[in-house]
Formats: structure tokens, C-alpha cells, sequence
């Protein structure tokens, strides 16, 4: 079994971190606007949070392509309808985007996250 070292227990904590605050956001929006429906995909894409937490690589690029549509959808949005929503919505949307690419980039590109989700894979060996 591996030693996790501090730098990838850094790095877990910070993508934890991201991740709850990005659920956080997103279940206050969903509360806003009172969309029922996208409950279920906080859901799903929580699910698979995990997943991606215990160092599954398919679990890691689903997420990404969630995060991906997310923020293309939440553009789409502001374009859309920038007018009609709240303001409170409004910022929630951007930042929830901006969010979302800062997630996608550490997924990406933190060396440490990589390496703390290769020690996951291999305490499964």
C-alpha cells in the first residue's frame, strides 16, 4: 500500500474543497430557480465526484465533460436570458462557470492530483 505524501494530500483536499463548493452552488441556484429537475443531475454528477475521488479515470473525463456542458449551458444561459434572471443568478451562473473551468483545469493539469489518483488505482491492485 502506498503512503500518500502531502503534496497529493493537499491536492485531494483542494479538489474535495472545490468540489463540495461547486454542490453548494449549485443546490442554491437550483433552490432560486426552483428547477426540480436539475436536482437530479447534481445528483449524478456528485456520483460521480466520487468516483472520481477513488482515482476512476472514466469517472475523471465524465466529469470533465459534465463541467464542460455545465459551463456551456450556464453561457448559453446568461446569453440567452441575461435579462430576465435574477442578478443573484446572474453572478451565481458566472461563478458557478468560472468554478467549473478552475475544476476541469486542476483535473487536467495539477501533477499531484494525478499522482494522488495513480496511488488510488494501485491500493485497489
Amino acid at each position: 500500500m502506498s503512503v500518500s505524501t502531502t503534496p497529493t494530500l493537499k491536492a485531494r483536499n483542494q479538489i474535495r474543497t472545490m468540489f463540495l463548493v461547486l454542490l453548494i452552488l449549485d443546490a442554491v441556484l437550483i433552490a432560486l430557480t426552483a428547477d426540480l429537475w436539475a436536482i437530479g443531475r447534481i445528483l449524478f454528477t456528485a456520483v460521480i465526484m466520487g468516483f472520481t475521488l477513488q482515482g476512476h479515470q472514466w469517472a475523471k473525463w465524465l466529469l470533465i465533460g459534465i463541467l464542460s456542458l455545465v459551463v456551456v449551458a450556464l453561457i448559453g444561459l446568461l446569453v440567452a436570458l441575461g435579462a430576465e434572471l435574477s442578478i443573484v443568478v446572474s453572478v451565481g451562473s458566472v461563478v458557478m462557470a468560472i468554478l467549473s473551468c478552475v475544476i476541469i483545469g486542476y483535473l487536467v493539469s495539477s501533477r499531484e492530483l494525478k499522482q494522488y489518483f495513480a496511488q488510488k488505482r494501485q491500493q485497489k491492485t
